[in-house]
This record gives C-alpha cells, structure tokens and sequence, in this order.
C-alpha cells in the first residue's frame, strides 16, 4: 500500500518539472501519472501544513531525501493549510494545481481563494484561518465593541453612488503603472469610435486581455479593467466598455483590483477602487468575499466590508452564501456583511447562524442584529442570554444594552446573582445603558461587596459606571463612597468618573 511519503514524493516531483516541462513531454507526463497512481493506491489521505511539516494522521510525514520543505515552502506561500486527497485528480486538474502552485510575481497580492477558485473542491483545499476580529458595530454599539473605527464611505448602502476620487479624463490616460502605452492608446480608440472601428478596437483588447491571462500578468490585466471603467464613467458611462471591463476580469484581475483598494492609503484612492468593483459586479463581490476571509489587517478589513456594502443586491446575495460556508471565518464574515446590510430581508439568515457550533459566529451574528435593530432582533438576542458559552452572553448583554432593550431589564438582574465576571460585567453595562433606577439596590452590591468577599476589580468598576450612567441620588452617593474605598484604582476610578459628569 502507498505511503503518504510516497504520495509527497510523486507530488513534489511533478511540482518540479511544472514549469519547465509542457504536457507532451514524456517525463511530465509520467510524473502526473505517477501521482494519480499512488493516490489511487493510497486512498483518502488529508495532509496539513503545520510549521513543523507536513502533517497526515497527527504525525509528521519523514522527509527522507529532504525535498519536501520545497513543496512545504510553495504551500505556505500560497496560503493553503490543508488537502484532503479524496477521489483520484484529473490529470488536468492536478496539472492546473500545480501550475497554479508555482510562485511569480504575477500572483502577489492575489488572494489564495482567488487564485486557486475553481479547484478548491476538486483538489480538496482549505486555506488559513484568519484569527483576528472583525471591527466592531457602528454607533452606539461601535462604543461598546471597540475603540475606534475608520468612517464609513460617504455612502455605504442600497448599491448607491459612492466617492469616487473621480478624476479628468485626460489624468486617467497618464501612464499606468504595468500597462504598455499600446494598451492604454487603444483602450482611448476603443472609447472613440463607433461601429466597424470599434468592434476592430475591442478585438485588439480582447486579444491584449488574452495575451496577459496566459502570461499569468494579473496586475496588467487588473489595470486595463480600472481603465476601461474609470475610461467610461468619466464619458458618463459607456455601457459597451462596462460590459467589455466585467467580461475582461478574471477572478484573479479582481482579486488584484480588491488587494489594491486594501493597499490604498487614501480615502480618495480608495474611492476609486471601489467604484471599480461595484462595476466588475459579481467577480467584484466574490474577490471581496475572499479578501474579508483572508485579511488580518484591521483597516483593510474595513475597506472590504464598507465596500462590499455599496454592492446592495449583490452584497446580499454574495452575504447569503457565506453564512453556508462550512468554514466558520466565511460564515462570520458573512454575517458580518448581513449587519452592516441591514433590512428585514436580513434577519432569516442571521436567525440561523445563532444556532450555529462555533462561538466566534455566534457572536458576530448578536453584533449584527444589534445593528439591524428593532423588535424581533431584541428577543433573538434575548435568547443568547442562555448560550452555553460566556464570551457569547457577555455580548449578548451589551448589545441588549446598546439597543436599550427594556425586555432585557430582569433577565440581566438575574446575571448579576451567578454568573462569570465578564458576563456581569456585560450585564451591568447594559444596565447602565437602559437606565432603569430599580437596578440600583443590586448594581450597589456589585459596587461594594460584603464584609467577606467583594467582586472582582473589573466587576466593582462596571457597576460604578453603570450607578453613574444611571445618575439617582442614591447612585451618585455609593459612587462618592467609592472614593474612600481601601482599593486605591477603585478610588480613583470613582473619582473620575464623578468628575465626568
């Protein structure tokens, strides 16, 4: 039987010969075959790429003529963290793989997703998981959730008009970054003529577009697209050279264009990257979708998302298939968008990742229906006040608070008898928020504590906050009382919180 070394082997082999080999070449040949074969033999086999190897069955596979840290090296460059072998690979589908595999500089900046689009089903990919957070909610609830978030785009719903950073038509002719002047001239005779004329033009283009798929030049490719756009718009539209540009992007040109607008440093580039998207139109969305499961960069991320959002229809349809995603980063990421959404239309999808296995989406969704707001959002959320795990009643609570959810008013009270700190804590600020002065009897014990116990710092001081936000009388005097407290941050926390008001 054929061994996961020998399958690493075969694979390794027929990655070397990728490049400088073609599919007529007998010893090419040979070695994809000799992969299908061991596959065949080996049977299902998943293999993950960890930093200490190459992994199958918990064990690392040996290295024994030491090349795999190659196939291990190009893995990790294109960001693939798993491939479970299943059904034996097409010879056109583990050639395309491999092809695909191979580095160059025409793949920077191109997403995994992007890049590989097509085969993750066949090869059995899986990509790595993004562990940082999304940004948090917006208004009131963005206080709650985060420290600060980047503004959103002049516009950011409905599929309506976003800044564009428009620029002269002329200024859009300067010359590109990886495009030749050829290119960039006909794309200004395409724009210029009619008929006969044109449709020779747009040949040229298309023979142009071809020529930069099969040398693999994403960025060429990706510019001439923005142009043709940008081109158009500023002739207040062009609908042939809209159509020509999304027949012209390739999930990769628009995993470039999408890398881009991440990449910008200003909101007026920005501006014009996303208006770009919105016109590409469902390759836009999906490169989007892509770049929100692969970013770790804060600012980035939120360029996506607010980008994603001027998509409108095409936002929720392209949202709707994230949340069935069997991965939980897409499903969150999709629920992510949801929120920013908003809309009724909305909260039958958000209803169902509620229930979903992993914590982390569970908890994006209670942040987007506090952004959906609104009475049904209220009692779902209500209900994750139950959740098995702290992180997601914690959250619960403050969106409760943040929507001022006067359902929540008992239920938060019965938190506060026994309950993890951090969910106290969540409890007592939603408290705080809703403002209701039978709370404060409770919240003062929480404040102060008994002769033989007191909460935890972190609980003492959410309640102060809370009494304050409250504002009785009675409230106000447990917080001046925290200003002789034996803790010296309690005392000064008391302090300046009374000096706030």
């Amino acid at each position: 039987m054929a061994t996961p070394q020998d399958l690493l082997s075969a694979l390794t082999r027929a990655y070397s010969l990728t490049d400088s080999k073609f599919g007529v070449d007998p010893g090419y040949v040979e070695a994809i075959e000799r992969v299908r074969e061991i596959q065949g033999r080996a049977g299902w086999l998943v293999v993950s790429v960890q930093p200490e190897g190459l992994v199958a069955g918990g064990r690392v596979i040996p290295d024994i003529n030491g090349d795999f840290h190659q196939l291990q090296a190009v893995l990790e460059e294109a960001g693939i963290q798993e491939i479970r072998f299943q059904e034996v690979l097409e010879f056109g589908v583990l050639e395309e793989f491999l092809r695909r595999l191979h580095p160059s500089s025409a793949t920077e900046g191109i997403l995994p997703s992007a890049r590989f689009r097509g085969l993750e089903g066949d090869v059995g990919l899986s990509f790595r998981d993004p562990q940082a957070d999304l940004p948090g909610m917006v208004g009131a609830v963005q206080e709650l959730f985060q420290t600060s978030t980047p503004a959103l785009p002049a516009s950011a719903g409905g599929g309506g008009e976003v800044s564009s950073g428009s620029v002269g038509p002329d200024a859009l002719f300067t010359p590109r970054r990886v495009l030749s002047p050829e290119v960039v001239e006909e794309v200004k005779v395409y724009l210029d003529s009619y008929d006969l004329l044109r449709a020779e033009s747009e040949k040229r283009l298309r023979d142009a577009a071809e020529g930069m798929i099969k040398s693999r030049d994403v960025a060429a490719l990706g510019e001439l697209v923005q142009l043709l756009v940008e081109s158009a718009d500023s002739k207040s539209g062009d609908p042939e050279a809209i159509e020509l540009a999304q027949e012209l992007t390739t999930p990769a040109a628009a995993s470039n264009i999408v890398a881009r607008l991440g990449a910008a440093g200003d909101e007026t580039e920005r501006g014009r990257l996303t208006r770009v998207i919105i016109r590409i139109g469902r390759e836009g969305a999906l490169a989007l979708a892509d770049a929100l499961g692969e970013s770790r960069d804060r600012s980035e991320r939120r360029a996506f998302l607010d980008a994603m959002v001027t998509l409108g229809s095409l936002a929720l349809e392209t949202a709707q298939g994230m949340v069935g995603d069997p991965r939980w980063f897409v499903v969150r990421n999709g629920v992510s968008v949801l929120g920013e959404l908003g809309g009724e239309d909305v909260l039958t999808h958000l209803t169902g990742t509620l229930a979903n296995r992993d914590s982390r989406v569970r908890t994006e969704t209670i942040l987007s229906l506090a952004k959906v707001g609104g009475a049904d959002a209220d009692i779902l959320i209500l209900e994750m006040l139950d959740d098995g795990e702290a992180e997601v009643r914690a959250t619960a609570c403050k969106a409760l608070g943040a929507l001022r959810s006067s359902r929540a008013y008992r239920p938060l009270l019965e938190l506060l008898t026994d309950d993890a700190d951090e969910v106290q804590v969540g409890a007592l600020q939603a408290l705080g928020r809703i403002g209701d002065p039978g709370a404060v009897p409770l919240i003062e014990k929480k404040a102060k504590g008994g002769l033989v116990s007191r909460p935890p710092r972190e609980v003492r001081i959410a309640a102060l906050r809370a009494l304050v936000s409250i504002g009785t009388t009675r409230a106000l005097k447990t917080v001046e009382k925290g200003t002789k407290d034996r803790d010296s941050i309690i005392r000064a926390v008391a302090a300046a919180l009374l000096e706030e008001r």
